[in-house]
C-alpha cells in the first residue's frame, strides 16, 4: 500500500488529508470505524463490498448486515460521511484495486451533491464504464501520487479538478433543497472569512452571527449540518490551526502563540490544544519543528 499525509490546514474551501492508493488481497476488510473526515475510494479493478450505518448502531450490527451490503465494482466509488459507522471488504476472487482521499472543506457537499453522492446515496456511478472514464477520473489522483512533495498549489489544485472530472462523468446528482443550499453555504461562507479575518479578536460567537446577520442557534445548526462540526468548534479547529504553523515555523514561546491566536489564557490554550492534537504544544513542535 502507497500513502501520504498532508497539512494543508490553510485551505478552508477543500483539503486533502491523506491519500492512499491500495491493491486488496482476497476478502480484506477494514473493520466497523468512525472518522471525522469524508472518505472516498475510486475503484481501478476488481471488486467489493460495503455496509454503513449511523454512529448509533453497533458494530455487531453491521458486521450482521455485510451479507446485504452493496457490491461496489471497477469504475465505480464509494464514500463514507463524517462520523458515519461503516465496514467493507474486497471481494474473495476479484480484490479491488483502489485508491482512496481523506478530505474537509466547505465546498466539499456541494461537490459531493453534484457527483449524486451522500450519506443515503453512498455510490458513485459514472455515465459509463469506459477505459477512457477511468483513465480521466483517476488522472489527477494519480498525479498526487506521483509527486507527493510538490506545491501546495500543484495538490489542491489536482484535488479541485478530480472532483471537476468525477461530477462530469456522473450519472446524476442531488439536486433536492438546492435554494436553500445556497442560502446555508452563502452563511457558511460569511462565517468562515470573517472567522479568518477576526480569529485573534473574536471573543463571543455572537460577534460572528451578528455579522452574518442570522441568529447564533441557525448559524451552529448550518454549521452542524454542512460542515459536521459546531460554530465553536469549528473556531477552535481554525486557531489550533493557526497555532500549528506557528509553533513549526517560529520560536515564539507557546504563551505567545496563544496569546496571537485568540487565547488570553495560555491554560485554555494547552487545554485546547491536547484535546484536539492528543498531545501538548511543545511536544507538536519538537515532532514538527521546520
Amino acid at each position: 500500500m502507497e500513502s501520504y499525509i498532508f497539512n494543508f490546514n490553510e485551505y478552508q474551501d477543500l483539503n486533502l488529508l491523506e491519500i492512499g492508493d491500495q491493491q486488496c488481497t482476497p476478502l480484506y476488510s477494514f473493520s466497523p470505524y468512525i472518522r471525522n473526515e469524508y472518505i472516498f475510494h475510486y475503484v481501478l479493478s476488481g471488486k467489493g463490498y460495503i455496509s454503513y450505518a449511523p454512529s448509533t448502531c453497533s458494530d455487531n450490527k453491521i458486521l450482521a448486515d455485510i451479507s446485504g451490503s452493496i457490491e461496489i465494482n471497477a469504475g465505480e466509488g464509494f464514500l463514507f460521511e463524517p462520523h458515519s459507522k461503516h465496514i467493507y471488504h474486497a471481494d474473495e476472487k476479484e480484490p479491488w484495486h483502489y485508491i482512496w482521499i481523506l478530505f474537509k472543506g466547505l465546498c466539499v457537499p456541494q461537490y459531493l451533491r453534484a457527483c449524486g453522492l451522500n450519506h443515503g446515496s453512498p455510490v458513485y456511478h459514472p455515465k459509463d464504464y469506459s477505459a477512457q472514464t477511468t483513465t480521466s477520473i483517476k488522472e489527477h489522483l494519480s498525479a498526487i501520487l506521483q509527486h507527493p512533495r510538490a506545491s501546495k498549489a500543484f495538490i489542491i489544485g489536482h484535488l479541485h479538478l478530480f472532483f471537476d472530472t468525477l461530477i462530469k462523468n456522473a450519472a446524476g446528482s442531488i439536486k433536492s433543497g438546492h435554494a436553500n443550499i445556497r442560502i446555508a453555504d452563502l452563511y457558511i461562507s460569511e462565517a468562515v472569512r470573517y472567522i479568518g479575518a477576526e480569529y485573534a479578536g473574536i471573543r463571543s460567537l455572537d460577534e460572528i452571527s451578528n455579522y452574518c446577520n442570522v441568529s447564533r442557534s441557525h448559524l451552529t445548526k448550518l454549521f452542524r449540518a454542512n460542515l459536521h462540526m459546531s460554530l465553536q468548534e469549528y473556531l477552535i479547529q481554525f486557531r489550533i490551526n493557526k497555532s500549528l504553523d506557528l509553533l513549526a515555523s517560529t520560536n515564539l514561546p507557546v504563551y505567545q502563540i496563544a496569546y496571537h491566536v485568540g487565547y488570553e489564557n495560555e491554560l485554555n490554550f494547552l487545554r485546547a490544544f491536547k484535546k484536539q492534537m492528543g498531545i501538548s504544544p511543545s511536544t507538536w513542535r519538537k515532532q514538527n519543528k521546520l
